[in-house]
């Protein structure tokens, strides 16, 4: 009985594939992948990030059935790739270092110029550091009218590189001790500098000083987006469902207006596939296609 589900689910599956297009961004400086519906108007926009390993994560086979169900719903996915480990790339950093949020901006604008995508208008979802992103860019971007954020950090980290050697570490410690993942007009994201770490084993403890830390946090309450957060009980990358906590009260002390909604899971730090159901049930409430 199992196989004939399983059978019929990729039937299923295989079929709303026909139905989906896809076209790279037009845009020099933007690097992703819009995935739609050929010849559908007014297709409002999700768009799609992963964390530490570089933005796009569309490839990934459970991911993409997701990317399917929202196209085959009737919205449009932009997969967007801030940067790249192994590129050569002068558009994106090959590290997340000092990636500026504006880039997001310029893709967001790209949208608006699009005839078949609905305007005014974006959700963004992403995923561990990318969810820590998707939380930032929705307290700067009005045009954001939800946010999910899977396993996020309730604050912003400094720069990340997974080539980065024991060496290389001491001496950014050194030169730069305090170089940001993000950036805004310029000037680095207020963040947890690498300094205070010591290294990355474990390299989230510092939370615990909320005082030392505080500055970090994010200010979701600025956000005009209904959010939601995607938390793992077994998340042995960082406390994503301590951080998710941190985040709801301080929506809550701040009377929030839209909605927001913390959900966790008995999961490790991949918690897509455990959890996409209720982000998709989150999507289609809270960002409703236009029948």
């Amino acid at each position: 009985m199992y196989k004939v589900i399983l059978m019929a689910f990729i039937a299923i599956v295989s079929f709303k594939c026909i139905a989906m297009s896809e076209r790279v961004i037009d845009d020099p400086a933007l690097i992703g992948t819009l995935y739609y519906t050929d010849g559908k108007k007014e297709q409002p926009v999700v768009a799609m990030w992963g964390g530490s390993g570089g933005g796009d994560f569309s490839d990934s086979a459970v991911v993409k059935q997701s990317v399917e169900m929202l196209v085959e719903r009737g919205y449009a996915v932009l997969a967007l790739t801030y940067f790249d480990f192994n590129s050569l790339s002068k558009v994106i950093p090959q590290a997340l270092n000092r990636v500026p949020l504006e880039y997001f901006g310029d893709a967001f604008r790209w949208v608006q110029k699009q005839p078949d995508l609905k305007k005014n208008t974006i959700a963004v979802y992403g995923v561990s550091r990318g969810g820590e992103l998707a939380l930032l860019l929705a307290s700067k971007f009005e045009i954001i009218d939800l946010a999910v954020a899977g396993v996020p950090s309730a604050y912003a980290w400094g720069s990340y590189d997974r080539n980065r050697t024991e060496k290389d570490w001491i001496e950014l410690i050194k030169t730069d001790p305090c170089q940001a993942a993000w950036t805004w007009a310029g000037k680095d994201i207020p963040h947890i500098c690498n300094q205070l770490l010591g290294s990355y084993e474990p390299w989230y403890s510092v939370i615990h000083d909320t005082k030392l830390v505080e500055s970090a946090f994010i200010p979701v309450e600025r956000s005009s987006a209904a959010i939601l957060l995607t938390s793992a009980t077994h998340d042995y990358v960082w406390p994503s469902k301590e951080m998710s906590e941190r985040i709801m009260s301080r929506l809550e002390a701040n009377q929030y207006s839209y909605p927001f909604q913390h959900l966790s899971y008995r999961s490790t730090h991949d918690v897509h596939s455990r959890s996409w159901q209720d982000i998709f049930d989150f999507i289609e409430l809270h960002y409703p296609v236009k029948e």
